[in-house]
């Protein structure tokens, strides 16, 4: 007897970027990017929908989840999936194609080791502001980005150049190094 896959990949799979031909970007409807998520991995459509850790303090009682950190947008490989399913999930408002497919892909795979290491990255203002570097030694090596001080701690600023979005993370400063 041969074993067959799973027919949905499980949410949890997304934090590693897959392997895609092509790169673009689904504009949800609100609220709706796990939901678009499960349709993409229910036709094996690789997808990265980058969540983050949450929690919630009600009285005595705390609720965690997992939010997306770029809320309204999932990633998914264009190539695979003509725009016609795309739409026909209802879950989509418009899609999006990146000028520079190689450049969006090298930031998602930034992104994504950043959220291998560490779940609690919170979404940041896009911008230029800090230094170019790249981090060679720790858990988060290989990882590129900009280095903000904010009063007394370092932070990684990794962007989305092409949503303008980008998400950040406390860093010792010890193991970055400047790129230029």
């Amino acid at each position: 007897m041969v074993d067959k896959p799973p027919a949905v990949l499980p949410l949890a799979d997304a934090a590693s970027l897959p392997v895609a031909e092509r790169w673009s970007v689904a504009r949800t409807k609100s609220r709706c990017e796990k939901a678009l998520a499960e349709y993409f991995s229910e036709l094996r459509v690789p997808y990265f929908l980058p969540l983050v850790a949450n929690r919630r303090i009600y009285g005595r009682h705390i609720r965690r989840s997992r939010l997306p950190l770029f809320p309204g947008y999932l990633f998914f490989d264009d190539a695979i999936l003509p725009r016609q399913r795309v739409f026909e999930s209802r879950k989509v408002a418009e899609v999006l194609a990146p000028p520079d497919p190689e450049q969006l892909r090298a930031e998602l795979e930034n992104l994504a080791l950043a959220l291998s290491v560490d779940d609690s990255l919170r979404e940041a203002r896009f911008g230029d502001i800090g230094r170019e570097v790249s981090i060679k030694r720790g858990p988060f090596k290989g990882l590129h980005g900009r280095l903000t001080r904010y009063a007394s701690r370092c932070v990684l600023v990794v962007q989305v150049s092409f949503l303008g979005k980008a998400a950040e993370l406390e860093i010792d400063e010890a193991f970055v190094e400047p790129t230029r």
